[in-house]
């Protein structure tokens, strides 16, 4: 079953902060209110050619950059649809509730003093969402709006002007990252860049909500902290897939250091960086790792149609080259087949005695600028078995003399011949970030060839790309995105919690399917009526709502034999409980039968997360739990694919896939029982705060939970 746009829900953007938001984006006119800033603001709204009406809003002055100003915003001859308020905190939060009785638009609030400061802010961040009614309010905390749509823009900073109105939208919660990004010499395309800061009215979910359905926008682009509302931000982006709109995202606070500035930056709650990746893996986020990466993947994904594959042809003068972009490719996920007997046939009277037809295809220095005979080079090889091309090289620097570009130039037009005649995306990857000059790329964006800068980025952007186009043929296949990846609601749970003893773990857990061990509880008077010999070796252990973690107080005791192991093993309990949880009356032991060696054993857990809901986490159990830390967290509801792609993910997979000549596990019944338990979760997730599997036995024909235990709240 697939969801398609239209049964996906929308973000709580009610439909006058929508309109709202349409105001702040298409200003018919712009409010600044404040001083020095406003004087700033006011030049980028000359330099740029805003076409609108400007009003200045200032109780002491005159006149700001040749604007009359206003005494008060009831002073003003119109409702604003935008405007910007560079005045201190409470100044804001007042002028809030005045623009909002007036019938305002779309508002940037530059101050800071709110939900950054913890406590002692959040009372004025109350009366702030108070004041704004229906307004699209985007910060408190934030640095304003470039828009290069409409030249609104309402920003202190100078920023380079564009030729394109049509590019990536961006949306930061550092108002500096974004100066930084206004100032990149990538030729990245964009519409409008966003300081979001604290978003205290409008959140990364509303802005999502809104700029999908922007005829301006090629993509989304978040530059993050954190996600204030983990559901409303899946439901966006799921949308935002059904429609086709990528959604780029890169974070900071992924380290421990990292998570406690923005906790102090934009109030943002940075989260496990696991749950993230869970998270965009689920929705389809494109994922990038640093400022560059994400300025080339949103240069990607604005002027690049979706690539067929992963298969990649690579052209460059150089061995050394050659060997960089195999590495990078290779380790982005991205294919270089050899070329075709044919294509070998066809290229090698091409090159020079010495060349050898491969890819990546080494077409020597000798050719170097040798438009004529690369074209038909470079266009055989991409009419073969390959999705898309790239040519490895550096532009000179401007210092050389001016005819030393000309040869590079004559290879990008042989590119781009070749990407024209076979309908193939093509790229040219510097080795060096910094050396593509200007005008050379967008010249070459005219030509239809891409310039990536830096070759490590420009490999990585195009398997993402690769990645994201398979993504967007499978949900096309299927009529749209997976069903069933919406997330459970968030649960407050309480303070207080309680735990659920093993046997009741377990039958709650079998209810769902999960196949435990045939347990009998006993009392000690009741082992001492067992028979002298068992049938079979058996483990006991404690039972107490008390005592969740048996090992820690002595309570297991493993293959016993007799009547007489069971006596011992019980008064040894007794009296090890009694040492070291001397509140707890032992009246209840499990006795089960040891189960046979397993293939592997797995770690099963559920968690209640405040900001991500029900995780749950698959992982190597027994002795890899501490040693590997191999798990895998996944957010609930889940799939049985989703299972699956995350026990092969594992380091210790290989155990439960015929290791060393030992039997290959049946999946499914692992998969059954993880899915049980999952179930079993999702309809407990009121209460339950906390479950635990360990171990999940794994045979060759079945899987076995040994323990269980359920932490309610």
């Amino acid at each position: 079953m697939s969801l398609s746009s239209s049964k996906i829900q929308s973000s709580r953007l009610s439909d006058a902060k929508r309109e709202n938001f349409r105001r702040l984006l298409a200003p018919r006119h712009i409010a600044l209110v404040g001083g020095s800033y406003v004087e700033l603001t006011l030049r980028n709204i000359k330099r740029h050619g805003f076409q609108g009406e400007v009003y200045v809003v200032n109780g002491k002055r005159e006149e700001i950059g040749g604007y009359k100003c206003y005494r008060s915003l009831s002073d003003l001859p119109v409702s604003p649809d935008a405007t910007y308020l560079g005045v201190n905190a409470d100044v804001t939060v007042a002028a809030l509730a005045e623009l909002n009785q007036i019938g305002a638009g779309g508002v940037i609030c530059y101050a800071s003093g709110f939900s950054e400061l913890g406590e002692a802010g959040a009372e004025r961040n109350r009366q702030l969402i108070a004041a704004a009614g229906d307004m699209a309010v985007v910060g408190p905390n934030c640095y304003g709006l470039v828009n290069y749509v409409t030249h609104a823009s309402m920003w202190p900073s100078g920023y380079q002007a564009l030729s394109t109105k049509r590019g990536a939208a961006v949306v930061g919660q550092s108002g500096n990252v974004c100066i930084h990004l206004t100032s990149n010499q990538r030729s990245v395309p964009f519409s409008y860049l966003i300081s979001a800061g604290n978003q205290a009215i409008l959140g990364f979910e509303d802005y999502i909500e809104y700029l999908i359905d922007d005829p301006n926008v090629t993509c989304i682009g978040l530059f993050m902290e954190g996600i204030r509302d983990v559901p409303a931000f899946s439901e966006a982006c799921l949308r935002a897939r059904a429609e086709g709109m990528p959604v780029i995202v890169c974070r900071s606070g992924r380290s421990e250091l990292g998570a406690a500035m923005a906790a102090s930056h934009t109030s943002s709650l940075a989260g496990q960086n696991e749950y993230y990746d869970a998270l965009f893996d689920r929705l389809g986020v494109i994922v990038t790792d640093t400022v560059p990466q994400f300025l080339e993947m949103l240069k990607m994904a604005s002027v690049t149609p979706s690539l067929e594959g992963r298969r990649i042809a690579v052209f460059s003068s150089s061995g050394g080259d050659n060997g960089l972009a195999a590495d990078y490719c290779s380790f982005a996920g991205l294919e270089l087949p050899q070329p075709t007997r044919q294509q070998i046939d066809a290229i090698k009277p091409l090159l020079p005695d010495y060349g050898h037809v491969s890819n990546p295809l080494d077409f020597t220095a000798g050719y170097w600028g040798n438009e004529a005979l690369l074209t038909p080079m470079f266009t055989t090889m991409l009419k073969g078995g390959y999705d898309s091309g790239l040519m490895v090289m550096d532009h000179p620097s401007p210092k050389v003399a001016e005819d030393a570009g000309e040869p590079i130039l004559a290879m990008i037009r042989a590119l781009a011949a070749a990407g024209k005649a076979t309908g193939k995306p093509v790229f040219m990857g510097s080795v060096n970030p910094e050396s593509i000059p200007e005008d050379v790329r967008v010249w070459m964006l005219e030509l239809g060839v891409v310039p990536l800068q830096g070759l490590h980025d420009a490999a990585k952007v195009i398997g993402l790309w690769a990645a994201h186009s398979e993504l967007v043929r499978r949900d096309k296949d299927a009529g749209g995105p997976p069903a069933d990846l919406a997330l459970y609601p968030v649960v407050a749970g309480s303070d207080e919690s309680r735990t659920v003893n093993e046997v009741e773990s377990k039958r709650r857990l079998a209810a769902r399917g999960l196949q435990v061990p045939a347990g009998r509880v006993l009392t000690r008077d009741e082992i001492d009526a067992l028979p002298e010999k068992l049938e079979q070796p058996v483990v006991l252990k404690v039972l107490h709502d008390d005592l969740p973690h048996k090992t820690e107080v002595g309570g297991v005791a493993l293959n016993l034999r007799t009547r007489a192991d069971l006596q011992a093993a019980a008064d040894r309990m007794l009296d090890s409980v009694s040492a070291h949880a001397p509140g707890v009356v032992l009246e209840n032991y499990l006795m089960e039968p040891m189960q046979a060696p397993p293939l592997a054993e797995l770690i099963v857990g559920v968690k209640r997360d405040p900001l991500f809901g029900m995780v749950l986490v698959v992982g190597a159990g027994g002795i890899f739990v501490e040693l590997l830390k191999d798990a895998k967290p996944l957010l609930l509801p889940v799939s049985r694919g989703q299972v699956e792609a995350a026990l092969r993910s594992l380091k210790t997979f290989p155990l439960l896939d015929g290791f060393r000549g030992k039997p290959r596990a049946d999946l499914e019944p692992v998969i059954d029982a993880i899915m049980a338990i999952a179930s079993y979760a999702g309809d407990a997730r009121e209460t339950l705060a906390e479950l635990d599997v360990n171990p999940l036995m794994v045979y060759e024909k079945g899987a076995v939970a040994v323990d269980a235990l359920i932490v309610e709240s």
